[in-house]
């Protein structure tokens, strides 16, 4: 990658900013974004807290805005952000919602009569099965009381407020998105299936056995679009870091998107830089680096 040198009148007396390591410099990014598990944290699902509260600190300072942008609930990753929560912006559902300072910047959730519908034609699925099929919602997530005990086993790594349910019918919920898993041969077909039977949703794979079912105006580019209107940004001015096909969107309308090493090759394609592994923790040592 070229090196850049951008002009700014803030960081040199010269009048420039050098470049560091490659990389655009802070005068130039005010948002960055992450996606979560293969990018951000490591191989064990963890990042270190000390190093995020440090990190955190610099870009108040430099009036960078940070976002985790997942296709986890909002409930598992105020959990896992909880000592930071009220620092940072939370992209959650795969972009069905944003949310920063405990207000709901964005959010696109389905009626009850569309998710009812659309589980109908998912049950005719020959891909889907029903007993590992899961809906998150704003209080929590749900699942059939036919839910298989690994698929919900499975499901508590990601999800908080697991609720078993007779009938979908019975969810008072408002509902942003369905989940499922499939196996690693049929995920592809699966999804294509998704996409070309049941109208108004959009599927996209989230992990290599796993697809998020989501409106289908909605995705995490969408949300960052939409995240950088109300703080009044360029989109050249964020930067991103992903690694799935649930990523793809994110990298393609940010400024300046970024890799690990062990991303998808559609997302290696569009990145601007490749870092290291995400079980080495490349992204939080990239950002320490800005």
């Amino acid at each position: 990658m070229r090196e850049v040198v951008v002009e700014c009148e803030l960081h040199n007396p010269l009048g420039f900013c050098t470049p560091l390591k490659g990389k655009w410099l802070d005068c130039m990014i005010k948002l960055i974004a992450t996606d979560m598990d293969g990018t951000f944290l490591d191989d064990k699902g963890q990042f270190d807290m000390v190093r995020l509260k440090q990190l955190l600190l610099r870009f108040k300072e430099k009036g960078i805005y940070f976002a985790v942008a997942s296709g986890r609930s909002l409930l598992s990753l105020e959990k896992l952000f909880e000592d930071v929560r009220d620092e940072i912006i939370f992209i959650a559902e795969n972009g069905s919602l944003v949310k920063f300072h405990g207000e709901d910047l964005y959010e696109a959730t389905m009626s009850k009569d569309f998710y009812l519908s659309a589980f109908e034609k998912l049950k005719t699925s020959p891909f889907i099965n029903t007993s590992e099929l899961l809906l998150t919602g704003k209080k929590g997530c749900y699942v059939l009381e036919t839910v298989d005990p690994a698929y919900l086993a499975f499901s508590t790594h990601y999800n908080e407020n697991i609720q078993k349910v007779a009938r979908l019918e019975d969810i008072t919920d408002e509902i942003f998105k369905f989940t499922t898993n499939f196996s690693e041969e049929t995920v592809a077909v699966g999804e294509a299936w998704v996409n070309e039977h049941v109208p108004g949703v959009k599927a996209m794979t989230t992990g290599y056995k796993s697809i998020d079912i989501v409106l289908d105006y909605v995705d995490k580019g969408v949300a960052i679009v939409e995240l950088a209107k109300k703080l009044n940004l360029e989109m050249d001015q964020v930067m991103t870091f992903g690694d799935n096909l649930n990523d793809l969107h994110m990298m393609q309308v940010a400024g300046y998107p970024i890799a690990p090493e062990n991303a998808r090759p559609e997302i290696l394609e569009v990145a601007k830089e490749v870092i290291g592994h995400h079980a080495a923790h490349s992204v939080m040592t990239y950002m320490e680096g800005l």
